[in-house]
């Protein structure tokens, strides 16, 4: 096992699925788990996908059939602008009354999102949307008939060996730090790095979704209009459906970065070389470019 400077948490790269770097730092170890905040989003996607293939919900259908009670201007939400963020709906706090600290039932949550006021039209422009999410969990629920959390373990992580992950904070072998209320489809997901790349090597092998649902989740469906800059590891220029597609040093990759208070979080898959990249830390101020760098050098990926 390697030590990275400066890490606070947990890392781990593997190659061809062998584990090429492993690193923890203390009070942490490998088989801590850790809030991966909006690197979660991919599993609302799976979940949406995993439905759709079943003939469960359509990526093409508004979604205010399953949202009564929205303004007019949702008739034209599909699932596939909330998956790509292309709906219109802005970030946290265009919501009248909506905290994101607070306890709130997900229900009323979820009534306050549509009553925001939209930035455009759906599909007009990519805007990063953590409440859309939100609102593919409720989605998720309602088709599947049971809770997003219970789906999720039954039909993702059990399938795929993620005997670690959970939805809402673990019992034990948690992370410290104070994590904000879970909200389903955004913040709501707990793993460990041998988890999170088990998961990144099966999901891009075929190992649950069909060959369709995996281009969509990895294609280049929206602009970004994200521009490169000096030092960093990352550049997205496209998001597919709950993974921005662009490259990790230099590499093709499909990955999510996230943050909360106290916590940051970074997976990634490389397909070229069939790598997966995990980082979660309990330390919101951590340099994910800068620690990627030093996990890929480690890896001799960079």
């Amino acid at each position: 096992m390697r030590t990275l400077e400066g890490l606070r948490g947990a890392a781990q790269v593997t190659v061809d699925g062998s584990v090429v770097v492993r690193s923890a730092g203390a009070p942490a170890t490998l088989e801590t788990r850790f809030p991966i905040a909006s690197a979660g989003k991919q599993f609302a996607a799976v979940a949406a996908l995993l439905l759709a293939e079943r003939g469960k919900l359509a990526l093409d259908r508004p979604v205010a059939p399953w949202l009564p009670g929205c303004p007019p201007w949702w008739r034209e939400v599909t699932l596939h602008h909330l998956l790509t963020h292309t709906s219109g709906l802005p970030h946290w706090g265009a919501e009248p009354g909506f905290d994101v600290r607070a306890a709130m039932p997900v229900a009323d949550r979820v009534g306050l999102i549509p009553q925001g006021t939209p930035a455009s039209r759906p599909g007009l422009r990519w805007l990063y949307s953590s409440p859309g999410y939100l609102l593919v969990a409720h989605i998720v629920e309602q088709a599947a008939g049971q809770p997003y959390g219970d789906f999720l373990a039954e039909h993702i992580f059990a399938p795929l060996g993620m005997s670690a992950t959970t939805t809402g904070r673990p019992a034990v072998g948690a992370a410290a730090g104070e994590a904000l209320p879970p909200m389903a489809g955004t913040s709501d997901v707990w793993s460990t790095v041998g988890d999170l790349a088990r998961y990144s090597e099966q999901i891009h092998s075929g190992a649950l979704l069909g060959f369709e649902s995996r281009a969509a989740m990895t294609g280049p469906l929206t602009a970004t209009a994200a521009e490169p800059r000096p030092g960093r590891t990352f550049f997205a220029p496209h998001y597919g459906y709950g993974l921005f597609v662009g490259t990790v040093g230099g590499h093709l990759a499909y990955f999510h970065p996230g943050d909360i208070p106290g916590f940051a979080s970074f997976t990634a898959w490389l397909p070229e070389r069939r790598a997966s990249v995990v980082l979660l830390t309990d330390d919101e101020h951590t340099d994910l470019h800068a620690m990627t760098r030093q996990l890929l050098t480690s890896a001799a990926l960079s």
